[in-house]
């Protein structure tokens, strides 16, 4: 089983996401960059989790990536021309990230090769540290646009529970990610081998998998309305990550950065807008 670790979602720009998830009573980590072209500026939780708000910021580093065969970088393009601004994939705790790709291969769902990136950051007694990143990709051919990763950390980590972790809004953290099919059924094995997650309750409806304090559910565009009384994206015949849940420890809280959100089955459901392009449900702490 693998705990989820970010979100990773496309913006048309990082100063609107910004402005966009400070609004909603986020605090917002600075802006930084990845020597294959993009940047982000993340969200960081309490539980460990985190947003990730990226887009290009160096055209020719981004394109020379994906020449290469970056399936992270293939993965945004392609999420991006469905989509501007949505959530693509989804990054799972892991200590083994080689592992998790051969258990990946295995299984049929391996997408690329291991990928690897280090750098170097200033720890909190103003010391450089190496930090960085191990990834293993899978992917299911049936499901183009909704890529799941492990990834290690390497040295030092920024999402330590503490860093920007402190939010007005009483945010703890991401506690559910919800994807669409039109029939989750048929994405079960891909679902399973991708967490690590053998045991997941599974109908036409729905496909449910714990992944320690949080959840993967994967819902018809149907039950997604009924759950959160919006429209889901419209998944065709493959599989779509439609929105997120993150909870607080006080709804009315919650409420108060998100006046225009409307509270639907005991969640503050905040539709998709410029700066956050996917469905933010805030939930609150049991």
């Amino acid at each position: 089983m693998r705990p989820i670790d970010h979100l990773v979602l496309p913006v048309s720009d990082l100063a609107a996401a910004r402005r966009r998830l400070t609004g909603l009573g986020f605090q917002v980590s600075p802006d930084a960059r990845h020597p294959f072209g993009t940047g982000n500026a993340r969200v960081f939780f309490k539980n460990r989790t985190y947003l990730e708000p990226i887009t290009p910021i160096d055209r020719h580093a981004f394109d020379t990536g994906i020449s290469e065969g970056l399936v992270f970088l293939k993965r945004l393009k392609r999420g991006r021309a469905r989509a501007p601004e949505s959530f693509v994939m989804l990054a799972l705790k892991t200590d083994d990230a080689a592992e998790d790709l051969q258990r990946y291969r295995k299984a049929g769902f391996a997408e690329g090769e291991l990928f690897s990136f280090v750098g170097r950051a200033r720890d909190d007694d103003g010391a450089e540290q190496d930090y960085g990143v191990r990834l293993a990709f899978a992917g299911d051919e049936h499901a183009p646009e909704a890529g799941i990763f492990a990834c290690e950390p390497v040295g030092m980590t920024l999402n330590d529970g503490t860093n920007y972790a402190d939010h007005p809004n009483g945010a703890e953290g991401v506690v559910a990610v919800v994807l669409v099919a039109k029939n989750p059924a048929d994405f079960h094995i891909f679902l399973s081998a991708a967490t690590g997650q053998r045991e997941l309750r599974s109908n036409s409806f729905l496909v449910e998998l714990d992944l320690g304090a949080q959840k993967l559910i994967a819902m018809t565009p149907q039950g997604f309305r009924a759950r959160y009384g919006i429209a889901a994206p419209d998944p065709d015949k493959g599989l779509l990550f439609a929105g997120f849940e993150v909870a607080v420890d006080d709804l009315e809280t919650a409420r108060s950065y998100a006046p225009q959100a409307r509270l639907h089955e005991g969640r503050i459901v905040v539709p998709p807008a410029p700066g956050l392009g996917t469905v933010l449900a805030f939930v609150e702490t049991t």
